[in-house]
């Protein structure tokens, strides 16, 4: 583990509210979020479209329309996280459906487990707790492993952008409601919420008081934990840092098997899963921090899904340097897009502008075998022999002919730390990632 101030960014403690991105006058709505599963595109060239409306779908989930209008084109483009895909490009024409109109409340506490899994596919709720998944097949996962136990991340995984954790300051009681309408989808009788305890402004005290009255906010059958995270240290937010916490705190046999049968979400999907069931909205918008010393201004927007990197730039106030690298979500183990034109989708929490002069020379090396990579490994694997074991081989037969590799892979967090201390700037996280869906797909 590192101190987390090392990475992050200066405009954190500045940013107090949030406030409504513009409106693009084109949106490019991604279609194959999910490249796991065929998608079935439902629209097609010069179709109006309202806000709201099923553009797109696969057994995992709809795709809606940001913004009402009429559909120019199916095209590829490049994606959030690198790689080419469909996209709808809707020019903005007409009235919206949600934006500006309330909302009338549902008591999801009358719904069954089924019906709550059903809302939660029908409008496009994806689980950002670790990679951009559908939570609807999260659930189902869950569901055939006979997982109990949902937990709840209130805090950022990654220490240079402020999405959860101020989702979470700033409507609470929606994200603990969505969290326990989730679990109840997912029939887990406990949840546990794990907060920063390092905050400035902690959670705490508000937490105790929602859950002092649990059973009007989660329902009588749900049963509520708590634990505090050390989050100026990174990695603090992944699966095997709350894991262990947990079991540190609680030493019964309820958490003797937490894993990954069980369900693990953060505060943006509870939030956007409170709003799909309790409000009936579909997933149409991201708050995404915005930052970086390229920018002349920082902001933390609610951003129309489709709206380009540009559109946000220019709603920032422009560059004040010259730009350099783009980087979603996260400057530890986020990814570089290589162009303004890639869309905002349901996955984007921040983006980070960089300057010329804060990029370091990316030109690789051979391994020197210093071991750094092993000595700040936060599960003690050892990146650079994996890097080896992926070179010496093809990627798709490495994991199957290398026992080793098969057993230490699937342990990794993908925190991005092995890539910070490599002196030959070898991709170790990025080699190791592809190593784990190849033994994935065996």
């Amino acid at each position: 583990m590192v101190s987390a101030s090392n990475f992050i960014s200066a405009d954190k403690d500045l940013l107090v509210s949030s406030v409504n991105a513009f409106l693009p006058k084109t949106v490019f709505i991604p279609l194959c979020e999910d490249d796991s599963e065929d998608v079935e595109v439902t629209v097609s060239e010069g179709l109006r479209v309202k806000e709201g409306d099923v553009i797109a779908k696969n057994r995992s989930m709809h795709i809606h329309s940001s913004v009402p209008g009429i559909v120019r084109k199916i095209a590829q483009m490049q994606y959030s996280n690198g790689k080419q895909g469909l996209c709808a490009v809707i020019d903005l024409n007409g009235a919206f459906s949600y934006l500006g109109r309330k909302s009338v409340r549902q008591d999801w506490k009358n719904y069954d487990s089924s019906t709550i899994h059903f809302l939660l596919k029908e409008n496009g709720v994806v689980n950002t707790f670790d990679k951009e998944i559908p939570i609807f097949s999260q659930i189902k996962k869950c569901l055939a492993a006979n997982g109990s136990i949902l937990v709840l991340r209130l805090f950022d995984s990654d220490p240079s952008y402020v999405t959860d954790s101020f989702i979470a300051k700033h409507h609470l009681a929606e994200v603990l409601e969505g969290a326990a309408l989730v679990a109840r989808a997912a029939s887990a009788k406990n949840i546990v919420i794990a907060y920063s305890v390092s905050d400035k402004d902690s959670l705490k005290s508000e937490l105790d008081n929602l859950l002092a009255r649990s059973n009007e906010l989660l329902g009588p059958n749900l049963e509520a934990f708590t634990v505090g995270m050390d989050t100026k240290k990174y990695p603090a937010g992944t699966m095997h840092d709350i894991t262990a916490a947990i079991k540190k705190t609680y030493k019964s046999d309820l958490f003797s098997k937490l894993g990954k049968k069980d369900l693990f979400i953060d505060s943006v999907s509870a939030f956007s899963s409170y709003n799909a069931v309790v409000l009936g909205r579909p997933v149409v918008s991201d708050f995404v921090h915005v930052t970086g010393e390229c920018l002349n201004s920082a902001a933390l927007l609610n951003v129309r899904v489709g709206t380009t990197l540009s559109d946000i730039v220019n709603q920032c106030g422009g560059f004040k340097r010259k730009l350099s690298k783009i980087i979603i979500n996260g400057i530890i183990a986020g990814k570089a897009v290589s162009s303004l034109d890639v869309p905002v989708n349901r996955g984007v929490k921040s983006v980070e502008f960089i300057p010329v002069h804060k990029v370091k020379i990316q030109n690789t090396e051979n391994c020197i075998r210093c071991g750094n990579c092993r000595k700040i490994c936060p599960v003690h694997l050892w990146p650079g022999n994996l890097y080896r074991v992926a070179h010496l081989q093809t990627l798709e037969t490495a994991c199957t002919s290398d026992k080793n590799a098969h057993e230490t892979v699937v342990l990794c967090t993908e925190c991005g730390l092995c890539n910070a201390v490599c002196p030959s700037r070898l991709p170790l996280s990025q080699t190791i990632s592809l190593l784990k869906d190849s033994f994935n797909e065996k």
